[in-house]
């Protein structure tokens, strides 16, 4: 799994090499084509590591060794698959495009097209018969434990990357700020309507005590019993002496 890391940021930085030269000669000034902030397409990483496992696999006996026509095929073919989710992707959640084939020919939406399709199947061999072979001997060549660590490395790095990329990118501050805000005032509404109907409460009782009133015969009855209980209470003190 830490060479499958490891080779997965290396392809991923060759093809930020790769395009960010292109573009800037084809556009005359300096264009990064990195989808995050550090120096990395991870495109070309995912299509690398698959060729890793189309590698190992074959290395392993359990598929075929392709030939150079085989891997030119796999190559186009992954490029189209590849490519045409990855932008619809990118555009329905970020808003944006990072490439746009619109002026190539045989384009399909402007996402992927069948001459830079042809480009990457050529490029295909290159990578399949020299870099993974190169680089994985490579990577066979460096200890375990600075493998674990370059990648757990590796890992920390994009992790902190991508947060910090999605969060600018969906203007995640603002959102979550959104979010507090209402929550805020939803809460002081309910607290605001709470103590209101408390108030609303204590008013209403108040004004039924006060009309709770003894009508004028009632107060005269109690006075009575008052006055008759009081002589009697007397009568019985006067006896007990």
């Amino acid at each position: 799994m830490n060479r499958y890391i490891f080779l997965f940021f290396a392809f991923s930085f060759l093809g930020w090499v790769w395009e960010s030269i292109y573009c800037t000669i084809c556009h005359k000034k300096w264009a990064n084509r990195g989808f995050l902030y550090g120096p990395i397409c991870p495109i070309y990483g995912f299509g690398g590591i698959l060729g890793l496992a189309v590698y190992d696999l074959a290395t392993a006996g359990y598929i075929p060794t392709l030939g150079i026509l085989g891997i030119f095929i796999a190559g186009f073919a992954v490029s189209m698959i590849l490519e045409y989710p990855t932008s619809w992707i990118l555009e329905k959640v970020f808003h944006a495009r990072w490439w746009d084939y619109s002026n190539v020919p045989l384009n399909v939406n402007g996402r992927t097209s069948v001459p830079t399709s042809i480009a990457f199947g050529g490029a295909s061999i290159l990578v399949m018969k020299f870099v993974i072979p190169f680089a994985d001997s490579v990577v066979s060549a460096i200890p375990d434990v600075l493998l674990n660590i370059f990648a757990l490395f590796l890992v920390a790095v994009i992790s902190a990357d991508a947060t910090l990329t999605v969060t600018q990118l969906t203007d995640f501050h603002n959102q979550v700020n959104s979010i507090d805000e209402a929550f805020q005032e939803h809460m002081t509404n309910v607290v605001d309507n709470a103590f209101s109907r408390k108030s609303d409460f204590r008013l209403n009782a108040a004004g039924r005590v006060r009309k709770f009133k003894f009508s004028e015969r009632k107060n005269r009855i109690s006075k009575w019993v008052v006055e008759q209980n009081l002589e009697k209470l007397k009568k019985e003190f006067a006896k007990e002496k």
